[in-house]
């Protein structure tokens, strides 16, 4: 594996990484596997192994199929000649693993280097047994390097610098020698005898209990070595230091409460550790108001306060107010802690700072500075040589400041925000209302400040159940009001950031806020702004910066949850937000109209787009329906708020609606989609627009024949028809739905009458796209009818249509069409060419769930060729993309044709199963194909 254009990690989240940018590497299983190759360093895995990985002893009967696809898929996103086929197993044979680094690294001795390869939990999110192992045989390893260096630190004479770190891991790990002995020997060579032996003698009393041994002979011999003060060991002298200097104690009380936040306390306890002696260690850490800043990084400094034995400053710089400290006042306040004549304190800037570097140099002090307004009001306060450390909080981060180490402080995980309010309030009552503790943390956006003054106040009321505070906080728009104890508030921790910004970036900070889209990428920004997206981009970066917005990802932004009502709260009025949500639905218009231009060229939903907005420039299609997929909930929320907001847009919403249909693969979570169309229709009628409520209405039969109830698309579709108000085309694709639940039914003839009385009306329109449509769909009723060849002709005349307006183009649709003509005519073999193109123009479209249906479809044609073990293969790829994409009736469908497959190939057992679960699947539906397969099972032999 040497390919430098692909990279993998498994030391954290199993991810990859192609010519820099990284892909997606699909589900966990689908994770697994790529973890399970890439541990294997380019071994080759045997099948088995992977199936023992993925799903241990409960391995479904599909787990071959699906393993091949999890490998097919992992060849898409990393390159056809990334993973190889060896015999019935896989090896990786392209790209480089940070394991592979990490070997290297500790062969030469950069053990540092290699323990900061690791991202959090090896193999971070997957579970199983094989998971298990690998991640305590990693945790192992870490372990042993994190010894090796440690070895080396205190070897090279840092042994006062690592006692902290070494006391921490002993009490993660009491019983582990190696540790013990390190700390002993560090402890002793600072010059605290006393301690090294208390270290052994607890260790040896641990080891009897717990084990029932004794230390081992090196440890032992060094415990004798140290209380007898073998000179070889190179102890300090007790006592030594500056008896008469001043050391400052300055550090405000640790929380006894202190909770989580692992990874980012050893991070900043790693960037003060890891200094080299020749420089000064900075440490900048920044976040959101109400983040818990202060409360980390007063905990860190405790816990590394030994390291600093000259002392510890500390100042609030209260850069979040509007009066910042200046730098000669703090500087002032340092001086006389460190013991300067203050008779003789220079009024000067420079000369303030001078003295101050002066009377540090040679000392090992840690400089807390809190609540930094800027890097200017920082560079004076820094040391001006090495042994010292400098931790800066801010709500800014502070990218100017040279040299230092940077850390983003987030949100609490709701784990730790559930253990935090378990502390204050008690164990007990929390797992007594543990879901409702759960909803009242996610509530709080788990923001330490507001779990503290949740918790702060559950505590001072234990008659109170935390239902009733989740209660008070249910309405957003009380819930900051309720985030108040005492003199904390959050959101007067908010409006010190916010009372900063100028008009155009609280004017930012505001409308951003409108959308209830989890985030927004930077073009759809701008259209709520109104600006252009480089100015978008800018400002929103700038209020990141400040941490009044996020980033989770370049080129996306989004609100804290709390800051998104503080910034809802701060509108001036309905009439910027209902603006601001116009914009946004012209420019989702805008793309979506370019998408269903390409995909569905002459598509009578774009007669209807009216948007100023500017047509976005996608590279191709492959990156506008990505964009479409990544957007796609956003615009469902769009949408919904759209329908909320009296004067907005609501015809242009049903457009977007309908587009989206055409576009995504809606099938696959129509409930999303029936939500939101329930609700424009609600919307139309309130507000009188009845030509935008008798689109809205056809769109729900659409969805709701989607979802097979056929009973409310019927009645949804014959409403619309009967309709004077509607549109032709909403006319049209009523009936068209009438059709297609009369062809359903099997009621062939009057399926057949509906669909020509609708392609008449497209001709008449003058839309020959919807004419290819509906031609596509009769002939898949003359196929099933037993007209085949008339199917053919139909289908053949439809595809050309498409041809023509996609530029040579046709829809995948209507091939599919036209491939069951062919099957249905006896022409089985040209039947699967069409079912191919069609499926590979599926797969390039992302429409998973046709591509299922394909697939079922292919194998009832290989079924019709006798071949029942191809017919068993698709259809078992069928289930596969079906189950992804949740299509119950389909699924029914595929598992009914893999049933007589597998009584083809005599597996009677297995196939009486299939057809067993097809049946609860179609009579559940009230499928008419389910006395087809309750015929086929009727006349099954019996399993031997």
């Amino acid at each position: 594996m040497n390919d430098p254009e692909l990279r993998f990690s498994v030391l954290g989240p199993v991810r990859a990484w192609r010519d820099g940018a990284e892909v997606d590497v699909g589900s966990p299983q689908q994770r697994l596997v790529l973890a399970v190759l890439a541990v294997a360093g380019g071994r080759v895995v045997a099948q088995d192994q992977l199936l023992d990985a993925i799903w241990g002893e409960a391995r479904p009967r599909s787990a071959i199929g699906t393993l091949r696809t999890y490998v097919s898929r992992l060849r898409s996103a990393l390159g056809p000649e990334a993973i190889s086929s060896v015999g019935s197993g896989y090896a990786l044979t392209a790209g480089a693993c940070d394991l592979a680094v990490l070997d290297e690294l500790a062969r030469e001795g950069r053990h540092g280097e290699a323990l900061a390869l690791w991202q959090g939990e090896p193999l971070t999110g997957l579970d199983g047994g094989y998971a298990h192992a690998q991640r305590a045989r990693l945790a192992e390893r870490r372990l042993t390097l994190l010894e090796r260096r440690l070895g080396e630190d205190v070897e090279q004479g840092r042994h006062a610098e690592v006692v902290a770190e070494l006391t921490s891991l002993c009490a993660e790990h009491p019983v582990r020698e190696r540790l013990a002995g390190l700390l002993m020997l560090a402890l002793y060579r600072s010059g605290r005898q006393a301690e090294a032996i208390g270290v052994f003698t607890d260790l040896r009393k641990l080891l009897a209990e717990e084990l029932g041994v004794d230390p081992s002979p090196e440890l032992a011999e060094l415990y004798r070595r140290i209380i007898s003060a073998d000179p070889a060991l190179g102890a300090e002298p007790e006592g030594t230091g500056k008896a008469a200097t001043p050391v400052p104690r300055q550090l405000p009380a640790d929380m006894t409460d202190f909770t989580g936040r692992e990874p980012d306390v050893e991070q900043v306890t790693r960037a003060l550790q890891e200094g080299n002696g020749s420089a000064l260690v900075i440490s900048a850490v920044a976040g959101a108001g109400g983040m818990g800043k202060t409360t980390l990084a007063v905990h860190v400094a405790h816990r590394l306060a030994a390291a600093y034995p000259d002392g510890q400053l500390f100042v609030d710089l209260q850069g979040a107010g509007p009066r910042p400290l200046t730098p000669e006042a703090v500087l002032g306040g340092f001086l006389r802690a460190l013991g300067a004549d203050m008779a003789a304190l220079p009024e000067e800037l420079d000369e303030r700072a001078a003295l101050y570097r002066s009377l540090l140099a040679e000392r090992r002090v840690l400089v807390l500075l809190d609540n930094a307004a800027s890097a200017g009001q920082v560079r004076p306060l820094l040391p001006g040589t090495a042994g010292c450390a400098v931790l800066v909080t801010s709500r800014a981060r502070l990218s100017a400041l040279s040299g230092a180490r940077h850390l983003g402080l987030e949100a609490m995980r709701p784990e730790e925000a559930l253990e935090l309010l378990a502390k204050v309030v008690g164990q007990e009552r929390v797992a007594a209302e543990r879901e409702a503790a759960q909803e009242l943390m996610r509530a709080c956006g788990y923001l330490p400040l507001a779990i503290r003054i949740v918790a702060s106040r559950l505590a001072a009321r234990p008659g109170w159940s935390l239902a009733r505070l989740l209660g008070r906080m249910a309405d957003e728009r009380r819930r900051l009001a309720e985030l108040r104890v005492d003199d904390l508030a959050v959101e007067a921790t908010f409006a010190l950031g916010y009372d900063q910004l100028d008009e155009a970036h609280a004017a930012a900070f505001r409308l951003l806020a409108v959308p209830n889209a989890a985030d927004l990428p930077a073009p759809a920004a701008a259209a709520v702004l109104g600006v252009t997206e480089a100015e978008a981009e800018e400002l929103c970066e700038a209020l990141v910066n400040v941490h009044l917005m996020e980033s989770p990802a370049p080129g996306r932004y989004r609100h804290h949850d709390l800051l998104k009502l503080y910034a809802r709260s701060r509108l001036d009025g309905e009439e910027p937000r209902r603006q601001a949500l116009d914009r946004l639905l012209g420019h989702y218009l805008a793309a979506m109209a370019w998408l269903v231009d390409v995909m569905y060229p002459g598509d009578p939903v774009l007669d209807h787009v009216t948007t100023s907005a500017p047509r976005p420039s996608f590279a191709d299609l492959h990156a506008a329906i990505a964009w479409g997929q990544a957007e796609e909930e956003g615009m469902l929320g769009c949408l919904h708020q759209i329908a909320d907001t009296p004067g907005t847009a609501l015809h242009d919403a049903v457009s977007l609606l309908d587009m989206m249909t055409l576009v995504f693969d809606f099938e696959s979570s129509p409930s999303g989609y029936e939500r939101v169309v329930e609700r424009l229709v609600a919307a139309a009628a309130e507000r009188g627009e009845w030509t935008a409520e008798a689109h809205a209405r056809r769109k729900r039969g659409e969805i709701l024949y989607a979802r097979r109830d056929t009973e409310a698309a019927e009645a949804e579709a014959r409403a619309v028809r009967d309709r004077a108000d509607a549109r032709p085309a909403d006319h049209a694709c009523a009936v068209n739905v009438l059709a297609m639940l009369a062809h359903d039914r099997r009621a062939y003839d009057e399926a057949i009458a509906m669909y020509n009385e609708t392609l008449g009306t497209w001709r008449t329109l003058g839309h020959r796209s919807e004419e290819a449509i509906l031609m596509g769909n009769l002939a898949l009723v003359l196929a099933e009818a037993g007209r085949g060849e008339e199917g053919v002709e139909v289908g053949e005349r439809a595809v050309a249509i498409t041809r023509e307006l996609g530029g040579g183009r046709p829809n995948p649709q209507i091939l599919y069409q036209l491939a069951v003509a062919l099957g249905a005519a006896g022409r089985h073999q040209e039947a699967l060419t069409r079912f191919g193109a069609g499926r590979a123009e599926f797969q390039r479209l992302r429409q998973h769930a046709w591509e299922g249906l394909t697939l079922r479809r292919m194998a009832e044609t290989y079924l019709l060729m006798g071949r029942p073990d191809r017919a068993v293969d698709h259809a078992e790829e069928s289930l596969v993309m079906l189950h992804e994409t949740d299509q119950g009736w389909m699924r029914g469908k595929a598992l009914a044709v893999l049933g007589r497959a597998l009584h083809g190939l005599g597996r009677r057992s297995r196939a009486t199963a299939c057809l067993t679960g097809a049946l609860a699947i179609m009579e559940r539906q009230g499928s008419p194909d389910a006395d087809d397969v309750r015929t086929l099972l009727a006349t099954l032999d019996p399993p031997a």
